[in-house]
């Protein structure tokens, strides 16, 4: 059985967080937890371990906030 996929731009994909082959399915499940499947078209993402990449988000975010934070106690 042959599912129709259509073409998208796996950069454009990407950006918008889809599925690499058909850019409907979701690529995360919640927050930064990576789908096991496309639910659209089936493609495992077994094949993309991510490691610890999600926790470099937090980690930028949470540095940010905290510099900005050393910043107005020193320079106030």
């Amino acid at each position: 059985m042959t599912q129709d996929v259509p073409h998208t731009s796996v950069v454009a994909a990407g950006l918008k967080a889809r599925c690499p082959r058909c850019g409907v399915g979701a690529l995360f499940r919640t927050g930064l937890t990576l789908s096991d499947k496309c639910e659209r078209c089936g493609l495992s993402y077994a094949f993309a371990d991510a490691g610890d990449g999600p926790a470099v988000f937090g980690i930028l975010i949470l540095g940010f906030l905290v510099l900005g934070g050393a910043l107005m106690v020193e320079f106030k």
